[in-house]
Order: C-alpha cells, then sequence, then structure tokens
C-alpha cells in the first residue's frame, strides 16, 4: 500500500505539471503584461547587438536587472527560434527544477520525522505539488521575469546551507554548491542572493545553538566565491557603462527602492527613507496567505501544530526559519512585490505537506488524495487562466501581424516609430533601442508605425498591445510613402486613430 501511494502521488504530481505547463502554453499570450516586454527585449539586443553586458529595451533604457535569464535564451533565440517559449523556458525550467528540489528536501526532513517517516516519500510529492501548484506559479511558470529562475538558486543555496549545518561532517559538493548557488542568484537578481548568506549564520545560532557550526561551512571563502561569480559581470560592466550601473542599477534599482532614497537618484516614486518600508510591512504576510492558497492554510496550522517554543527544535526547523527569513527580508524593503516572497513557497510547502501527513491522516485522508485534489486545483487554476486571456486578444493579433509582416518585408530594412511597450519588434527578429538613427531612416524600406488615415498602409494590424493598458491599430507602409510624413525623433501623426483603453482583464499577475 505504501509503493502504491507513492507512485499515485507521483504520477498526480507529473499530472499537474503537464496540465498547469501546457494550458499555460496553449492559452493566448500574455507575454504582453507587466515588464514581460521589456525582459523579452534585452535578450533581443544581445542576438541582434550583441550587448552583452547591459542590454537595452525597445525605449533605448538599459538594462535594471543583471541578465543571467537572458543569456540563458540568447543560444535558442540565437539558432532561430524567436518565439515565445524560446524567451521563457528558463523559467520553466527554473519551476520543474525547483518542484525537484522541493521534494528532495522535504523527503530528506521527512525521514528525520519519526510519525511520518513511513510516508516521508509520499510526503514529498505532496510537497511538490504544494509548492507547483498555486495561483502565483500558474503565472510565473510561465512568465518571462527572473523570479522564477531566482528561486531555484535559493531553493538550492537553501539546501546546501542547511546541509552545511545540520550534517555532521559538511562536503566539498555542499560548500561548492552553496557558493554557486548564491553567485547564480546574484546573476539573476542581484540583492535577493543575501537572503541564504544570512540565514547560513542563523542555522548555526538559532537550529545549532553554536555559532561556531559556521566555521565548517569556510564562510569566508564560501562567501568570496559566490561575490567572484557575480563580479565577472559586474565589474566589467561598471568599467565599460560606469554612469548606468552606478546611477541606475546601483541607485535606482538598489538603494532607492530599498532605503526609500529615490531621490538621491533623480527619482521620485520610493522617497521618505528606510522608515517608509514599515508603512506597509504586514501587505507581505497578507501576500503570502492569498497568493499560496490554498496551502498557505495547513502550512500555518502545521507552525501552530508544532508550537512556537518547538519551531526551532523540530525537524523543520530548516523551512521554518526559511519561510520567516525570506518573508522579514523583503517586509524590510521600501519596494515591495507579491512576486518577491515566492522564494518562501518551497519551504512553505513542506510544512503544508508535513501538515496533511499528521493531521489530515486522523480523518482517514490519504496522501494521494490530497495529490488528487492538488491536480483538480491545477485543472481550475487553468480554467481560470483561459477565461482571463481569452478576453484580450492583443497578444495573438501582435504575432500574427509580425508573421505577416515578415513574410512581406522579408529581410529588408524597417524601421519602428511609436510601436509601443510590446514585442513586435522581437516577433520580427529585430531590435531597434529608441527612435530610429537617421542612417537607420536613410537605410530603411519600410516602416511601422501607428495607422495613419492619410497614407494607405501596405498590411494593417487588428488591435494589438500598445502597452499593458491601452491597444492600438499598427500599419506597415513603404518608407517612399510616408518619408516626408514622419520624424524620427517624434511620434508620427496618428491620423484621427485613437487608442483604444483596455479593461481590467487580469487580476494581478
Amino acid at each position: 500500500m505504501v509503493v502504491k501511494g507513492r507512485t499515485l502521488c507521483q504520477i498526480l504530481l507529473g499530472c499537474c505539471a503537464v496540465v498547469m505547463l501546457s494550458s499555460r502554453v496553449t492559452a493566448p499570450s500574455a507575454l504582453q503584461r507587466f515588464d514581460q516586454p521589456r525582459t523579452v527585449s534585452y535578450t533581443a539586443d544581445i542576438v541582434v547587438n550583441g550587448r552583452w553586458l547591459l542590454p537595452r529595451d525597445m525605449f533605448g533604457h538599459v538594462a535594471t536587472k543583471p541578465p543571467l535569464v537572458n543569456w540563458m535564451a540568447v543560444p535558442v533565440v540565437a539558432v532561430g527560434f524567436w518565439q515565445e517559449w524560446a524567451v521563457k523556458w528558463p523559467m520553466v525550467a527554473g519551476t520543474l527544477l525547483t518542484t525537484a528540489l522541493t521534494v528532495t528536501i522535504a523527503r530528506n526532513l521527512f525521514r528525520q520525522i519519526p510519525e511520518i517517516a513511513i510516508v516521508a516519500d509520499e510526503a514529498a510529492f505532496i510537497a511538490g505539488a504544494a509548492w507547483l501548484v498555486n495561483p502565483a506559479n500558474m503565472t510565473m511558470i510561465y512568465h518571462c521575469r527572473p523570479d522564477p529562475v531566482l528561486v531555484l538558486f535559493l531553493t538550492a543555496a537553501w539546501m546546501f546551507a542547511t546541509a552545511i549545518i545540520c550534517e555532521n561532517e559538511p562536503n566539498k559538493i555542499n560548500i561548492g554548491g552553496f557558493s554557486i548557488a548564491i553567485g547564480l542568484a546574484a546573476l539573476t537578481k542581484g540583492p535577493a542572493a543575501l537572503v541564504p548568506i544570512i540565514y547560513l549564520p542563523l542555522a548555526a545560532w538559532i537550529i545549532r545553538g553554536r555559532a561556531g557550526f559556521i566555521r565548517r561551512g569556510h564562510w569566508w571563502w564560501v562567501i568570496l566565491v559566490g561575490i567572484g561569480i557575480f563580479s565577472l559581470w559586474a565589474v566589467p560592466t561598471a568599467i565599460r557603462y560606469p554612469a548606468p550601473f552606478f546611477k541606475d542599477l546601483v541607485g535606482r534599482e538598489l538603494i532607492g527602492p530599498t532605503l526609500g532614497l529615490d531621490h538621491q537618484f533623480g527619482g521620485k516614486r520610493y522617497t521618505g527613507g528606510p522608515m517608509v518600508a514599515f508603512k506597509l510591512i504586514l501587505q507581505t504576510p497578507v501576500w503570502f496567505v492569498q497568493r499560496f492558497l490554498p496551502w498557505s492554510i495547513p502550512s500555518i496550522g502545521a507552525l501552530c501544530a508544532i508550537g512556537w517554543k518547538r519551531w526551532f527544535r523540530h525537524p523543520l526547523a530548516p523551512a521554518i526559519l526559511w519561510i520567516f527569513l525570506v518573508l522579514a527580508f523583503f517586509a524590510l524593503a521600501v519596494r515591495k512585490n507579491a512576486d518577491y516572497i515566492l522564494p518562501a513557497y518551497p519551504a512553505a510547502a513542506i510544512l503544508a505537506a508535513y501538515f496533511c501527513a499528521t493531521y489530515l491522516r486522523r480523518f482517514r485522508i490519504r496522501l494521494w488524495q490530497v495529490a488528487a485534489l492538488a491536480l483538480v486545483l491545477a485543472l481550475g487554476l487553468s480554467v481560470k487562466h483561459f477565461r482571463k486571456t481569452g478576453k484580450d486578444r492583443g497578444g495573438e493579433n501582435l504575432k500574427l501581424f509580425a508573421c505577416e509582416v515578415e513574410s512581406r518585408i522579408d529581410n529588408e530594412p524597417v524601421v519602428f516609430i511609436g510601436t509601443g511597450y510590446n514585442t513586435l519588434q522581437f516577433f520580427l527578429r529585430r531590435h531597434q533601442p529608441g527612435a530610429p538613427t537617421a542612417e537607420q531612416m536613410a537605410a530603411a524600406k519600410w516602416v511601422i508605425m501607428p495607422l495613419r488615415d492619410d497614407t494607405p498602409a501596405e498590411l494593417e494590424s487588428s488591435l494589438v498591445t500598445k502597452n499593458q493598458e491601452m491597444q492600438f491599430v499598427l500599419g506597415l507602409y513603404r518608407m517612399e510613402n510616408v518619408r516626408a510624413l514622419i520624424h524620427p525623433d517624434a511620434p508620427p501623426n496618428f491620423g484621427g486613430v485613437r487608442d483604444h483603453k483596455l479593461t481590467r482583464l487580469y487580476d494581478d499577475d
């Protein structure tokens, strides 16, 4: 019966992954939502213009994060796959590999707990399902942002750090793995790599009760190796692009949003100093409960069942400490976002699985039945996603227009004027950062811009996304027909064609 339950849980977890991924891939494109077009444009800039260190978006603005996820996507795009899945495969891989890590960590922890050791494998698959099947991951599994890749590296760093602290003789694999994981996390999203670095001494002190345990992990060497990996990108970038690196990345993207000092770097959004972080400090746990439903309920139930006096003496102490650290770390930053706390979900999933394996078993609810409920939840989330994305065809219309344009212009030069914040250039295998230059205008045979009513277009799009809240119609024009009517430094006269405002089609993605 144990073997049967384990097999069922494993199969049902695989079905959950298939359902969620296939529904996201086959649903109408949501690639125009939020910052995804910017991430896509960075990859295109690397492939087209060879700007590896600090790529630019469609407006010419430099990247606001290290480009590791773009580097991962570049080989696939460069061989000719200018498609949505090609820029999103790192996020799919990150989510699925994090699922595997969650199962592995959960199995190791559950085998140390006598009351559930016999069902440790089954409960571990429940932990994997809890991490994978929730509203947040329904979006992030196929969302072109660095967060899923970051979660993978942070979860790996947490696993290696726990091994360093808890095992009698930490081996070189754990030490080296921790160093590499924090270095790659820093190359993915910068400051978040500090979380496992903080976790290591806290775990030595709080869980093992001896701060000296940290020395077994060769603490300073571990940190130096991680910094060295990050420096392979940061140092040449600072030398090659000093102004954008220090003012934009370090100032506006790190110090300003973290400490509320945006005004020191020319920004106006995050001001008021560090104390502003306490204004919405409770928003982070609220997001945790909402975005991790329904698994946030049993994870909180596990904390209550264990009892706060035993939190850091229980075999699940590493998971409990990790959750609290992630939530506290991002709650104390001025800039807050529900996606930032995604690294807490693997540990929370382990707590939820523990609750299911202990408390729910008292009511004769078997773990494979919980896995079946996870599959039902995956189906429900998929249906909900289809209903949301089906209301907005702007992304699909843009892909179709790009395909028609590509077949018409072949490889002839084209410039983009006022085409908006979207992925049109990527699907045309081009990248023009900012307004076209005089040289580009002189060489261009075609121009794509908002539809005009004073000049006939060679091709006319359906309503496509201008940005996530607006739609408009684009036209493909022969440059010889419109050269005298346009100016590269200013948006063209739209000829009376108005933007079409979008209603709110999505909840927070």
